[in-house]
């Protein structure tokens, strides 16, 4: 281990993780780097768009890091997006493990990229600590099988909010940060996902340093909470007491808001009217949260 350490953002989508990651970010010693697992596949490969308003690849400081990472790479693009995705597999989490322990001569390759990507990333940003908010409870034991010291936050976000969130619509648009079609997912998919992604979040964190911090708590208590995560000096203090301006420099992939500049955040009042749902459903939404 060093001083160098990675913040990894767990847990559902919908839950405020890019916001969550932006915050962290803009302290001045760290690096918010948005959805890293995405790197390989939504911006080099389809050259998708930083939050710095241009693609990926023709950012000058990810071509930087990808340029540097290319040189020290055994893998090649496609080989490591399938490989990440086999590990990250929610439904293969036992064989992920399994090629995880055994480490085959692939698998130890992708382990020693994954390791220098995060490497030059720390070097050419100058940063002690990398946000990452890819959220998928895969990349856990992969994260834990690097030299950096590893923290892992395990967001949630009570259920009627996330449900009410993925009923939203909207059409692609990779300017604006929209990285595919949305459409409104099925009771059945969004509880699911809710419940099961939280249990695999906690499964994976075991013997992981771990902070179980709710969305509603850190919007509420911004300060505390995020003092409780980073270290904390006076002038991310005096930014954090005025709830920002937080901006998003350089976040990869994300929630659309990393296109959006300078985030401000605002204290929300329990707020359960759910305007996207039915009556039946805002009926079971709030039974759920009243067990949250």
């Amino acid at each position: 281990m060093n001083n160098k350490t990675i913040i990894y953002i767990a847990g559902d989508g919908h839950t405020g993780s890019t916001l969550l990651d932006i915050i962290l970010g803009s302290r001045k010693q760290s690096f918010s780097a948005g959805e890293l697992r995405f790197l390989a596949e939504k911006g080099v490969v389809n050259g998708e768009y930083c939050s710095c308003g241009v693609p990926v690849p023709e950012c000058t400081l990810w071509k930087e890091i990808i340029e540097e990472w290319e040189k020290v790479m055994t893998l090649d693009w496609e080989s490591y997006i399938r490989i990440q995705k086999v590990l990250k597999s929610n439904k293969k989490i036992f064989s992920a493990r399994k090629l995880l322990n055994k480490q085959p001569e692939q698998i130890k390759n992708f382990i020693d990229d994954t390791e220098q990507l995060y490497s030059i990333i720390f070097s050419v940003t100058n940063s002690d600590t990398i946000i990452d908010s890819s959220k998928a409870p895969g990349m856990i034991p992969i994260l834990k099988e690097l030299k950096f010291n590893l923290s892992v936050i395990h967001l949630t976000r009570r259920f009627g909010d996330v449900w009410n969130s993925n009923k939203k619509r909207a059409k692609k648009d990779l300017e604006k940060g929209i990285e595919h079609d949305i459409v409104p997912k099925s009771t059945l998919k969004v509880l699911v996902n809710w419940f099961f992604i939280n249990i695999l979040t906690k499964y994976h964190t075991k013997g992981v340093e771990c902070k179980h911090i709710k969305y509603e708590e850190y919007i509420d208590e911004l300060k505390q909470t995020v003092s409780d995560i980073i270290p904390v000096d006076s002038e991310y203090e005096a930014l954090l007491e005025n709830r920002g301006p937080f901006m998003p420099a350089h976040l990869v992939a994300g929630n659309a808001i990393r296109r959006k500049g300078e985030q401000f955040v605002t204290k929300k009042p329990m707020n359960t009217s759910y305007s996207r749902l039915s009556s039946a459903e805002k009926v079971l939404a709030r039974t759920i949260d009243w067990f949250y």
